[in-house]
């Protein structure tokens, strides 16, 4: 029957001799077998289902051995250490329960769905050291890969750090990693933990090995690493790299290297010493052509901010360098914000636009009630903008209202906003913007319906290039964009999706030119039986008229005129492993040709899949391995 010393310990506060070490004895035992307590020695031993309770933990084992002088506890046989969540099993355990350290021998453990195994645990408070171990996220009974690994960091319900480290599948030692790191938060982990190699051929590339790879060097030192080996000489590289030694001191270095093409590089720096926080940032590259050796464009450019707060102002002093100027460009800045208000003041010179200074009050997204975000911005500077080469006073007021939603019944919803700002020049011009937007969201019977208004105008004049809509040079003036789009996503049948969305857009120009966009898709998808499924699906793009506005102009290159066709098989995905089989083909109207004609066949294993994906019109193989985890 159970024995539970703790009736033991409270008598023990009689004898002056054992009183103080047992009173300070955080647990309580329980027994199937026996427990005995030697007064002499203050050591408790234990069999049968023993279970000892500390504080929020537990030990479960065959027989214990727990020494009050020592403060450690010895537990052998089917050995259970439960702390808040996380449980270890193993042969063994020697613990010290007021230290909360200790080891656990020939031990297991599993956080989150990763399982590690080791001969030696060691205990260290919040984190688990493990040695000559294993892991893998693979739930099966004989694990497809696993990693082994010469010591394991882990730290419960956060991050595991693995060096030394091997991958193996089934049996077979495939490849060495420098670390192995990834977040014991599902939502956190990260996608390339262990490199997943891509080979294949394209015709740009011929044979290429594709990989990327998380590198975790230590807390304070990490990045990705990608690597494309290809036998054309397209090879790539990227390095993306985070250092931070501490909180006041952070160096990310970033290299892109694409051969043929260049290489893109940036560093950062950032540092912070009392109240002071410097950031500089130094961006470069060199533009290679393929078809000409002899070409190479250069540029770069550098900045440095430095940035403190002052009585509750931030103020920054920041410059600006680049390969075109001649001159280091900068400013300083005062800024304070409070509740939905602020104020701001800058000065600068040999910017691409120099405030001498400028002065800014507003308000910024203000609740008025029911959802209505008020802002206003007061300016008053003094500007010179080298690309006019003009040098004038600018006054300016604006002022914005929005409301993102207004429901007008459980099926009806209303959204609006609107812009106006003027702003008065030393040249004598005034130049004032206007842009307003209203829309309605409309769920009728199984359709989705919604209908969008936009206007814009522009009126007067203004010297300045950067206060226009668009990066037009000429004031654009009036125009109106009314748009209108309808869907729905059905499910015909238990075994029949459908699901369409049509959409027009008529925008109208001061100077009475129209242009007209039109997009429609179309998709559908039967599951036929258990294993096999056809989908059949339509897209179009077109458009009509001119517009004035380069930016607003679709590309003849982005017209469609679509239609695709899907055949799926799959085998009993109840059943692992099983078969994914996936074919796509397409044919564009416009170019009167194939657009689309390729292959997909998928080996789904319980912890990694396996497969081969055909593109014949791309002349594209690749070969794909994706470990789960």
């Amino acid at each position: 029957m159970k024995k539970i010393v703790t009736f033991l310990l409270l008598m023990l506060f009689i004898y002056p001799a054992i009183g103080q070490a047992a009173e300070e004895a955080p647990f309580s035992v329980e027994a199937d077998g026996f427990i005995i307590y030697d007064e002499e020695t203050q050591v408790i031993q234990a069999e049968n289902n023993v279970i000892i309770q500390l504080d929020s933990d537990m030990i479960k084992a065959d027989k214990i051995k727990a020494n009050l002088l020592t403060k450690t506890i010895e537990a052998e046989g089917n050995v259970v250490l439960i702390e808040d969540d996380n449980k270890l099993y193993g042969d063994g355990l020697e613990y010290d329960y007021q230290k909360e350290e200790g080891k656990i021998y020939n031990g297991e453990s599993r956080q989150d769905k990763i399982s590690f195994k080791g001969k030696e645990i060691n205990i260290v408070k919040d984190e688990l050291i493990i040695t000559d171990t294993e892991l893998t996220a693979c739930d099966h009974e004989t694990p497809h890969y696993k990693l082994t690994a010469e010591k394991i960091n882990v730290y419960p319900n956060d991050l595991v750090v693995a060096t030394g480290v091997h991958l193996w599948i089934n049996d077979h030692k495939i490849m060495p990693l420098p670390t192995y790191t990834t977040s014991l938060d599902p939502e956190e982990r990260k996608k390339y933990a262990i490199p997943e190699p891509k080979i294949g051929y394209s015709r740009d590339d011929g044979m290429y090995l594709d990989v990327n790879y998380d590198h975790y060097v230590n807390e304070n030192l990490y990045g990705l690493v990608h690597v494309k080996a290809t036998s054309k000489n397209t090879n790539e590289l990227d390095l993306d790299y985070e250092y931070t030694p501490s909180e006041n001191f952070q160096f990310r270095p970033d290299l892109s290297y694409k051969q043929g093409i260049g290489v893109d590089g940036t560093v950062s720096l950032k540092n912070k010493i009392g109240g002071i926080t410097s950031n500089i940032n130094y961006n470069a590259y060199i533009e290679d052509d393929e078809d000409d050796p002899d070409y190479k464009d250069k540029e770069w450019l550098a900045k440095w901010d430095l940035s403190t707060d002052i009585f509750g102002i931030k103020s920054g002093l920041h410059f600006r360098r680049d390969e075109d100027d001649t001159e280091t460009g900068k400013e300083i800045t005062f800024d304070k914000k409070w509740s939905d208000y602020y104020w701001q003041l800058r000065a600068g010179e040999d910017n691409k636009h120099d405030y001498k200074p400028q002065f800014s009050i507003g308000i910024q997204n203000k609740d008025l009630g029911n959802g209505t975000l008020l802002s206003t911005d007061l300016r008053v500077a003094q500007v010179y903008e080298r690309e006019t080469d003009i040098e004038t006073s600018r006054k300016e007021l604006a002022l914005k209202l929005k409301d993102s939603e207004i429901k007008l019944s459980e099926l009806t919803n209303l959204y609006w906003s609107g812009k106006i700002s003027r702003s008065e020049y030393g040249t004598g011009d005034d130049f004032e913007t206007y842009d307003f937007n209203l829309g309605l969201d409309q769920k009728i019977a199984f359709l989705d319906f919604n209908l969008d208004y936009q206007y814009y105008n522009e009126l007067g004049e203004t010297p300045f290039h950067f206060d226009l809509l668009t990066d037009e040079d000429k004031n654009m003036g009036e125009r109106n964009y009314l748009t209108a789009s309808v869907g729905s996503d059905l499910k015909l049948s238990d075994n029949l999706d459908f699901n369409w969305n049509a959409l027009a857009r008529n925008s109208y120009y001061e100077d009475g030119q129209e242009y007209n966009y039109y997009q429609f898709d179309a998709k559908t998808y039967y599951q036929i039986n258990e294993f096999n499924g056809v989908g059949l699906g339509y897209n179009y793009v077109g458009i009509g008229g001119k517009t004035p506005i380069d930016d607003e102009e679709v590309e003849s290159d982005d017209l469609v005129n679509e239609v695709t066709l899907s055949y799926n098989f799959q085998t009993d995905e109840l059943e692992l492993p099983y078969w994914d089989v996936k074919i796509e083909t397409g044919y564009d109207f416009i170019d009167d040709e194939l657009s689309t004609l390729k292959y997909s066949f998928t080996r789904e294993f319980d912890c990694f899949n396996t497969g081969i994906e055909y593109d014949q019109l791309e002349k594209d193989i690749r070969f794909n391995l994706k470990l789960k985890y």
